[in-house]
Formats: structure tokens, sequence, C-alpha cells
């Protein structure tokens, strides 16, 4: 290749650092408003205190939002200067649309990448096969790509098949989706070695899109290994993506009966306060009962640990004490009159 302009994976690293960055002020950000509205404390001045400070937290939320616009320019960029740089890019071969690519928005697996497996044929597709209790995540730590396929399984199993398909036998179309939510085919025959699995041991369509999610962030300069559920939620659908600090139990069940993709996750806590759920883990928020102020959450893990069963039933209060964020994605565009946490407790971020 005929290196022109910027080096593309300086760009990228400095772009996930910005992510990275605000990702972590969020949290903060976030925390100093719980801790702001929780403050004992009545009278004018302390209604003075508290408008102002939301006020501030709203101002902060929006310098976060354009940094992260910035950071999404940044990988466009990246990608533009790629093709500009190639071979293909300055005229005539392929067409290329990107690293390995063979036409405009496919990237190509070459299928013997060190640390994967050859994608076995006719991986089944049917409910029993989504079936979250059926899957089991392996020694990669990606539970926030797992919880988010999980969510998908459970809330619109039809948009994960219509997003995959098999081309020729054990060769897969995968679709998700760039920073601006167009389109990426992804081709994908071979699938992560140590990664996600059925119940069985067999490949699954979690491990196609495992394998199609670990190319779109390669080209990016970003490893599997670690990550947030809004980004995973945003990749797969194309749709937005909103983590809050607290959604209150109501607000959680609406989520799920507008079949939004919702997870939770343990905020970067090491040891949580419920006896069943793992530290620094992502899961997804599975069923919500109003009635008896519960939350079962469902562990991207294999069935059969009886200290991180699959499933894990809670009071809503041990949901709060256990979970430091709430992650809500879509598949769908979000409506105008959709929003939560505008002026409320929930939060700004």
């Amino acid at each position: 290749m005929i290196e022109l302009g910027a080096d593309t994976d300086m760009v990228r690293a400095h772009a996930q650092a910005m992510r990275t960055g605000t990702r972590t002020l969020r949290e903060r950000i976030s925390a100093l408003g719980s801790t702001v509205r929780s403050v004992t404390w009545t009278g004018p001045d302390a209604e003075d205190f508290r408008t102002t400070a939301e006020s501030r937290l709203a101002e902060a939320g929006t310098v976060l939002e354009s940094i992260d616009r910035r950071s999404e320019e940044l990988l466009e960029h990246a990608d533009e200067q790629d093709l500009v740089s190639s071979v293909d890019g300055l005229g005539g071969g392929d067409g290329a649309a990107g690293p390995d690519g063979d036409e405009a928005g496919t990237v190509k697996d070459p299928g013997d990448v060190e640390g994967t497996d050859p994608a076995d044929e006719d991986i089944p597709e049917d409910d029993e096969a989504l079936d979250p209790d059926d899957s089991a995540q392996g020694s990669i730590g990606d539970c926030y790509l797992l919880s988010s396929l999980q969510s998908l399984a459970q809330r619109d199993p039809d948009f994960l098949r219509e997003h995959v398909e098999e081309v020729e036998p054990g060769v897969y179309e995968v679709t998700m989706f760039d920073e601006d939510g167009d389109p990426i085919v992804y081709q994908v025959e071979s699938v992560q070695e140590g990664g996600v699995r059925g119940a069985d041991g067999d490949q699954s369509v979690y491990s196609l899109y495992e394998r199609a999610y670990a190319m779109h962030l390669d080209a990016r300069g970003v490893d599997i290994d670690g990550g947030f559920p809004e980004d995973a939620m945003e990749t797969l659908t194309g749709q937005g993506a909103d983590a809050y600090d607290s959604l209150d139990i109501d607000e959680l069940a609406e989520q799920l009966d507008r079949g939004h993709l919702v997870n939770a996750d343990t905020g970067g806590i090491d040891d949580p306060s419920h006896d069943q759920i793992v530290g620094n883990h992502a899961y997804t928020v599975s069923s919500v009962d109003t009635e008896a102020g519960t939350v079962t959450v469902t562990n991207p893990w294999a069935a059969g640990d009886p200290n991180a069963p699959k499933n894990v039933t809670m009071s809503y209060e041990e949901y709060q004490e256990t979970f430091g964020r709430t992650t809500v994605g879509r598949t769908e565009e979000k409506g105008v009159f959709e929003g939560i946490g505008i002026g409320d407790r929930i939060g700004w971020l």
C-alpha cells in the first residue's frame, strides 16, 4: 500500500482515546448528578442550587456529545485516508471500499486469521438457536456485545435473522452499521477461537456476529476484549443507544414493552452486592414485574454455575444497588417524544 497523508492508525487511536475519555467523564458527571439530587436540603437556596447544577450538567453533556461527534469524524477521515492511500483507491482494481473489501460497503474475512476457526455450514437461525439460554460466552471479554445480542434475540429475533445470510457453504454475510448508521456487510467465513458458542459447543449466529464485530473493531484499531453496550447496540442496529445511571422500575418495564434492547452492567464494580452477579460484567434485562417489584437479568455466560446462574431475579432495590448503568437501544429510529431522563431525577446522560 502507498501511504499518503495521515497515519490512520494514530488517527483511530486518538479517536478511541477521545471516546474513552468521554465515557469516563459521563460516568463521573452522572455520579455527581446523583449526589446532587440525593442531598437532603430544602428551601429556595436548595432549589436554586439544584437548578444551577442540573443546567451545568446538561451543558457538560452537550460538550461530550460534541467530542463524540468529532471522534466519529476522525474515524471517517481515517477510513477515507485508507481508501485514498490504497492502490485500489488511486484507480483501477476492484473498487474496494475498505480493508479487505471487494465492493462498496463489503469487508471480507481472510478466513485464516490467527485466533479464528473456520465457520461451519448451515448454522441454525431458528428461535431455539437464538435463545439466550442456549448461548455461552467463551474466553473473550465481550459480554457488552453478547448481552446486546441477547437483547436483540429476545426483543426482535427477526432482526438478527434478516441481517445474516449464508451466501455459500460456510460463508456468511453479516450486516452491521458504521458510525453514521450506514450499513456495512462483513463477509464472514470464520469465528473467533474460544468465542461464544451454543450450550452444546456448536457455532451459532452469535458466533458469526462476534466475528463480524471483531472485524469491525479491528478496522478501527480496537480490540474486541472490553467495551461498552451502547457502542455494540449502535453497531448492531444502526440506531442510537443511551446509557443511564438509573431508571425506575416503571421506566425499565416501559422500555421492554416498547421492544427496546435493555442491558445492565456493574459499571466497573469489582465486587457487586448481589452474590450471584459477576463484577465488571454486562447482563441483559430480560423481564420486569412491576407488581412484584422484581427485575430478571440474563448472563451471557453458560448455564450451570450456581454462583453465576444464567438468569437471576432480584428486587428492584437490589438491582439499583448492584448495577451502575442501564443502557437502552432500539432497532427503529427514536420517536420524537420518546426521550427519558430529560429534566427529571434520572440524570442527564
